[in-house]
């Protein structure tokens, strides 16, 4: 067995701990706070200037989501990442190596990642995790990334930046999708192809069942459903920018659809379908419009939200980047 010098463990140590701290996005003034430890202290450890106490190198692990042994153990230099990588990519098929060269296009590409200062759900962690995984679906697809993909993609993300997320077991809940913090989240996607930036819809919030349609019980059976959870996101696929692909993470406050309380309810009597659809307005102390519940008749029998003003909401991070050519 080869023992390591003191200036040498401290060296790897030292490289580890700046590269565990970066991929979570977090600088050394927030990885020390979290650790409870001095702000300077951080900046000495990874200057190898100091020696490291085993019940520190727990506390750093446990903070950054690795072990000790990851602490301690030298990493594979770029050089010898770059050789492996080549060596794996020659035992791959053409077709696989097409699928590659397009995934490293898409990664190469231009993009600007944003999120507001203020987020408590995206940090510069989630920002970055997230739209790598946006560029990598659009490495091979034109298609917005579905409901699905979304919920998988945003759970790794979070737990990727260590922030606790967990999706629910069953895909048919009637109530929340995933708990972030342990708070019950709902998730909805939008991706219309007449899709308006400053009005959201979401063309299908829950299913009304085959109970009886009366829109007062309608409602009722809605702001019942919102106590499922409580926070909501959409994650929105906007118009093209030229060749740009735009996406923005949006929050839709809960206090905003439980006015639906008080909605000005419409039947359309002149629809021809059974039963007959209708309508809940929300509008503002001056009669503008907020948002509006619609109660669709059709054989799915759903609640869609029309006309939801962007601007009564919060936008959380946008991603912009080159479309793929595929």
């Amino acid at each position: 067995m080869v023992r390591q010098s003191s200036a040498t463990l401290r060296a790897v140590l030292a490289e580890n701990i700046k590269a565990f701290r970066k991929t979570k996005g977090l600088s050394q003034e927030e990885l020390a706070e979290q650790c409870g430890l001095h702000r300077t202290y951080i900046g000495s450890v990874e200057r190898h200037e100091r020696n490291v106490t085993l019940s520190t190198l727990e506390v750093l692990a446990s903070t950054l989501g690795v072990t000790v042994p990851d602490l301690l153990t030298k990493r594979p230099s770029n050089n010898q990442k770059i050789k492996a990588l080549i060596e794996a990519i020659d035992r791959l098929t053409p077709a696989q190596q097409e699928w590659v060269k397009s995934a490293i296009h898409a990664f190469g590409s231009t993009c600007q990642f944003d999120r507001a200062p203020d987020s408590d759900v995206v940090t510069e962690a989630v920002l970055a995790s997230l739209g790598d995984k946006l560029l990598s679906h659009h490495a091979g697809s034109r298609q917005a990334l579905s409901k699905d993909r979304f919920e998988f993609a945003f759970e790794a993300a979070l737990k990727t930046a260590g922030i606790p997320a967990r999706l629910v077991k069953s895909r048919t809940n009637r109530g929340h999708d995933i708990t972030i913090f342990g708070i019950p989240v709902s998730l909805k996607t939008e991706a219309a192809a007449n899709i308006k930036d400053e009005l959201i819809h979401i063309s299908k919030w829950m299913e009304l069942g085959r109970g009886e349609w009366k829109l007062p019980l309608l409602r009722d059976v809605f702001l019942e459903h919102m106590q499922s959870y409580e926070r909501i996101f959409t994650l929105r696929r906007l118009k093209n920018a030229g060749v740009k692909i735009r996406y923005e993470l949006v929050e839709i406050p809960k206090p905003l659809l439980l006015e639906a309380a008080n909605c000005e309810l419409a039947v359309r009597t002149k629809s021809t379908q059974n039963p007959q659809p209708g309508y809940g307005y929300v509008r503002d102390q001056k009669g503008q419009l907020k948002y509006s519940l619609y109660f669709d008749g059709g054989t799915e029998r759903k609640l869609q939200i029309k006309h939801l003003r962007k601007d009564l909401c919060k936008i959380h991070a946008t991603w912009t980047f080159d479309s793929a050519s595929v």
